[in-house]
């Protein structure tokens, strides 16, 4: 009988190398990323001039003392003028309903026009794919001035519906990647539910749509996030309704008072991240974009 050889693992110690290499680097990012918010949060309760004090300073002391006044400056006392004065609580609903609105829609409608691009075959379905390609080549500012005319025109410039009409389309990323879920959910589901005697709209809902819920709700998150933080589309389309981002922008920038103090700006900065923070802890496991469905069982 031939004797075995025995390989030595030479390979797997290459890998083990290489993968603890890789996790030490990660772990620098990831404290490169968490030493600044951290340092910023302890800035933000120290005394509002604390810090100014703390650079005239010889060693490197500290500052002690904690606070959460600093945040009742910022988030409080701050007016936002536009000739009416806004506080961050009044332009954080307006940021809550521009963002749920504007992330409803912009997640519904193409979920619905690809589910019936993909799920029901016909010519001109191939067109609408290929239409959707060539319309996200096009830059924003191409169509923005004709959106601002219908909507002056329709009058509904300056509201919420008008902004939730204009996310009314399917002309984005969104539509391809429903149109490859529903894609590829194989058809025998459909077929053994009209067997049941289930309508197209029994079978969209309660059968294509549940398989396609984890990326529903992570188009919606990311969708989120994305109006959240956008600064520049609810300024122009929405002028006498300022978010969040606009207010601070503005907030950032002024420098009269104790806003212009360090710790006061860190506040005001991280206590309105704080949305973003709670949406993202509830929703995070959906998160994880999965466009395939090839685990599913029958």
């Amino acid at each position: 009988m031939k004797k075995l050889k025995i390989i030595t693992p030479q390979i797997k110690e290459k890998k083990s190398v290489l993968s603890i290499t890789i996790f030490v680097i990660l772990v620098i990012y990831v404290l490169a990323l968490f030493i600044p918010f951290i340092w910023a949060l302890y800035s933000s309760l120290n005394e509002p001039f604390a810090f100014d004090a703390f650079y005239k300073l010889a060693g490197p002391k500290f500052p002690t003392e904690l606070t959460m006044q600093n945040f009742k400056i910022a988030l409080v006392d701050f007016r936002l003028d536009k000739g009416v004065q806004y506080s961050f609580s009044q332009m954080a609903v307006n940021s809550i309903l521009y963002t749920l609105g504007c992330a409803f829609f912009f997640t519904l409608t193409p979920c619905l026009v690809a589910y019936c691009s993909a799920r029901f075959k016909f010519k001109f379905s191939k067109v609408l794919y290929a239409f959707v390609i060539v319309t996200m080549a096009l830059p924003i500012v191409g169509t923005m001035p004709s959106e601002l005319a219908m909507l002056k025109t329709l009058h509904i410039f300056d509201t919420f519906w008008g902004m939730f009409i204009l996310r009314m389309n399917f002309l984005s990323i969104n539509f391809l990647i429903f149109h490859a879920q529903f894609e590829m959910i194989p058809m025998t589901y459909s077929e053994a539910a009209k067997v049941d005697g289930a309508s197209n709209f029994r079978i969209m809902t309660t059968v294509i749509f549940p398989q396609a819920f984890p990326t529903m709700v992570t188009i919606f998150l990311l969708s989120f996030l994305t109006f959240w933080n956008d600064y520049q589309i609810p300024k122009v389309y929405m002028p006498t309704y300022p978010t969040v981002s606009e207010g601070l922008w503005t907030f950032g920038t002024v420098s009269y008072g104790d806003f212009g103090a360090v710790p006061i700006k860190l506040a005001g900065f991280i206590g309105l991240t704080l949305p973003i923070i709670i949406v993202f802890a509830l929703l995070n496991r959906f998160l994880k974009l999965n466009v395939s469905t090839g685990g599913i069982k029958g």
